[in-house]
């Protein structure tokens, strides 16, 4: 259990604290010190993934517990308000947010069943600033007309950003719903359509995904070229890959998995570079890592990264990232 996981579990352990503060009259200044314990509450939201971040202590447990602590905190605190007389914040608007929460969670199951991890976009992480600050903002309930005004203005841009996320998130993620898979001759056919080159950074795949493209009719239009870059060395002297990176982040990580995206692509002077890495065989000290796979997509000056965990042997995972990584391409040319 690291840092990161034990805030996270801190910010669950404090949720029934603040509830019960909150709510209960009889105890004197209980709405300063709700509001106190919800702040804390929200700080350890801000440290966690910092950390997390900074030490590359990110794990399953945490990716699983830290966005539903964050629902969980905010959302009690919100049915909470409307149990209190002079509530500012809508009936409306409490059900609009929760059920937000409700779709995305959701989403994420189906997405988890594909071996497709969906990370907190800005727009859902600003959403989730905004519904703490307006929280606090009600919690306090200050009596002065600037602090009314305030509270009105940030429960309904909290509420407009709760709309926009939930439509951001769907429209991005929308490849998870579908039940046909992403073929190869689509990609080439939509890389000719938009007349861009690819090329490709291949490490536990070996190739898998540049020879699939290659069998495909007219990919010589746009494929420019694909390189295996399997030992650390070969990141390094090959693609630019900082060895400060690797020995900090490992081979297998969202940092590698990108410099060897950027590397590929000022190598081969392409449009589009894609790279692989992970560990498709059984892990024995750290068996939590088998089917760990990092995606990388460089199109023009941005680089996304996904994490994905599959399951199977060998082949299977390489298969299932390569399909994955077909998607990838798919969504950022769409």
């Amino acid at each position: 259990m690291n840092t990161p996981n034990k805030l996270t579990i801190l910010r669950v352990m404090l949720i029934p604290v603040f509830v019960i503060v909150y709510l209960n009259g009889n105890i004197a200044y209980h709405k300063e010190i709700a509001a106190a314990i919800f702040i804390i509450a929200s700080c350890t939201d801000f440290f966690d993934g910092y950390i997390a971040r900074k030490y590359n202590l990110i794990t399953n447990f945490g990716k699983f517990l830290d966005p539903l602590a964050d629902k969980l905190l905010v959302n009690s605190a919100l049915i909470c308000f409307l149990a209190t007389p002079n509530n500012p914040v809508p009936c409306f608007v409490v059900i609009i947010i929760i059920a937000r929460d409700f779709i995305i969670s959701g989403f994420r199951l189906v997405a988890s069943d594909n071996g497709v991890v969906i990370a907190a976009d800005y727009s859902g992480k600003l959403k989730t600033v905004v519904q703490m600050v307006m929280t606090i903002l009600v919690i306090f309930d200050f009596d002065s007309k600037i602090a009314s005004v305030a509270e009105i203005i940030l429960i309904y841009l909290a509420l407009a950003l709760t709309v926009i996320s939930l439509v951001l998130c769907l429209i991005k993620n929308a490849y998870v719903l579908k039940d046909r898979p992403v073929k190869e001759s689509d990609v080439i056919d939509m890389l000719i359509k938009k007349n861009l080159t690819i090329t490709f950074a291949e490490s536990c795949t070996g190739g898998m995904l540049s020879s699939a493209l290659i069998g495909v009719p007219n990919a010589s239009k746009v494929i420019k070229q694909g390189v295996v870059t399997y030992c650390d060395e070969a990141k390094i002297n090959i693609l630019g890959v900082k060895e400060d990176t690797i020995n900090s982040f490992t081979a297998v990580s969202s940092r590698t998995a990108a410099e060897m995206a950027e590397g590929a692509q000022k190598y081969a002077d392409s449009d589009i570079a894609v790279s692989v890495t992970g560990y498709a065989d059984k892990i024995e000290n750290e068996p939590d890592k088998t089917g760990l796979v990092y995606i990388g997509i460089r199109y023009g000056d941005k680089t996304d990264v996904e994490e994905f965990k599959f399951a199977g042997n060998r082949n299977t995972v390489r298969k299932q990232a390569c399909e994955k990584a077909l998607e990838m391409i798919m969504r950022r040319l769409a």
